[in-house]
């Protein structure tokens, strides 16, 4: 009896290994290829993974904030404007791994309050219990308050927004087109903090043969931010 726990132990463990070293491994691999291949054509520079987070490269924004510090994969880098495109994943306690492609872009005409700009979704409770409770902390460590949209309803229905200054001033800067892009493309969440500008779709990575159509528009909620 002993022996057989013992074995079937030792099997579990080589399971493991195989599947670390032929399929993640590989896989891995595999993208970091084919990321390269497709980022090359747009100027970009494949940087690979780099030891460090994004938190304290960039700035505290909420979502390298509220969990476990995650490292950035597969960077992507390309001046004019200064843009670094990488995979960020972490984890939500008690639930699951989330993960995903993110947008860095470093603005040049204005450093913008703390803003959060967040789709509308349904997901599992778990989740969702989760996302209040971490809402409730952003709230309470940066003073965020939820910007009234009605007078947009098309926006209010599938975005929410926050802002640490007075809300009144993001709907100075949150112009028609900018509001109307987001509702015509919906899914993506927005964060800005001083210079920098954070773009992503939740829990979704960028496939390689996506990377023309992820880029242009990321760049066209840059643009509309910047008035460009």
């Amino acid at each position: 009896m002993d022996n057989f726990f013992l074995i079937s132990i030792l099997a579990s463990v080589l399971g493991l290994i195989v599947y670390y070293s032929l399929w993640y491994l590989l896989r891995k691999k595999r993208r970091a290829k084919h990321l390269t291949h497709s980022a090359g054509y747009h100027g970009f520079r494949f940087e690979g993974d780099i030891d460090a987070t994004p938190k304290d490269k960039f700035a505290p924004l909420r979502l390298f904030s509220l969990r476990v510090p995650g490292k950035m994969k597969n960077v992507l880098k390309r001046n004019n404007p200064s843009i670094w495109i990488f995979d960020y994943n972490y984890r939500i306690t008690w639930d699951q791994d989330v993960g995903q492609t993110v947008a860095m872009i470093e603005m040049r005409k204005t450093k913008w309050p703390p803003t959060v700009i967040e789709t509308r979704k349904k997901e599992r409770f778990t989740v969702a219990a989760m996302r209040l409770l971490t809402q409730k902390i952003a709230n309470w460590q940066l003073s965020y308050k939820e910007v009234d949209f009605s007078i947009h309803p098309e926006f209010a229905e599938s975005y929410r927004a926050f802002c640490k200054n007075d809300p009144k001033s993001l709907k100075g800067l949150l112009t028609a087109p900018f509001l109307d892009f987001l509702v015509q493309n919906p899914g993506w969440n927005v964060e800005a903090m001083d210079q920098w500008l954070l773009i992503y779709r939740h829990g979704q990575y960028l496939k390689p043969k996506e990377f023309e159509t992820f880029t242009n528009l990321v760049l066209a909620i840059y643009k509309l931010i910047e008035k460009d």
